[in-house]
């Protein structure tokens, strides 16, 4: 897990007004992802700020004012893995004040995270799902499906891939050879 240790007249200055900028009024938007990092200035315990209480409800929520869907980064990443069972995960996840808790590569476990929800106090698992149902009806209906449409943009994201790495660089595949994602295997 990263330790940011900066102070929090630090993290005003530089981190958190990325998300004050984006909290409220003209520039607000709809959703935030929390990262794993730790940041002692803000959470006393050792506890990464995508399960802190203090980050996501007292912060993010309180005091700069955002009021969309929150949502944590992977909790497949090793910030998570490494210290947490998932059971704890998902109740720390929407007790600190998440919308939606992600597990991005595990998908043989999504039924069981779904299970420890039951561990959720209620009016917590409330509040998650009136702000997913307040997120979703500000979502537009997606493009119809063409395979033409899909060909185009496949191709697009080929040419963005082979312009950043290289086009030796884009056709190597992930070390792990998708064993974890599931978006790598189509």
């Amino acid at each position: 897990m990263p330790v940011i240790d900066l102070s929090r007249a630090e993290l005003d200055a530089q981190e958190l007004a990325v998300f004050r900028h984006f909290s409220t009024g003209a520039n607000a938007v709809d959703s935030m992802m929390i990262g794993h990092g730790f940041y002692p200035s803000l959470e006393e315990t050792q506890i990464p700020s995508s399960l802190s209480r203090r980050v996501i409800t007292d912060l993010l929520r309180g005091e700069l004012g955002f009021g969309g869907l929150v949502m944590t980064d992977d909790l497949d990443m090793g910030a998570i893995l490494n210290h947490y069972g998932l059971e704890e995960t998902i109740r720390l996840a929407i007790t600190a004040g998440n919308d939606l808790a992600m597990i991005c590569h595990r998908v043989e476990v999504v039924e069981e995270a779904l299970g420890h929800l039951a561990g959720v106090p209620p009016g917590d698992l409330d509040r998650a799902l009136a702000n997913v149902a307040a997120f979703k009806q500000t979502l537009v209906p997606p493009d119809a499906f063409s395979v033409e449409e899909f060909r185009r943009r496949d191709a697009r994201v080929w040419d963005l891939r082979v312009a950043t790495l290289g086009a030796d660089g884009a056709t190597q595949r992930s070390p792990e050879d998708g064993k974890r994602s599931p978006v790598e295997t189509y």
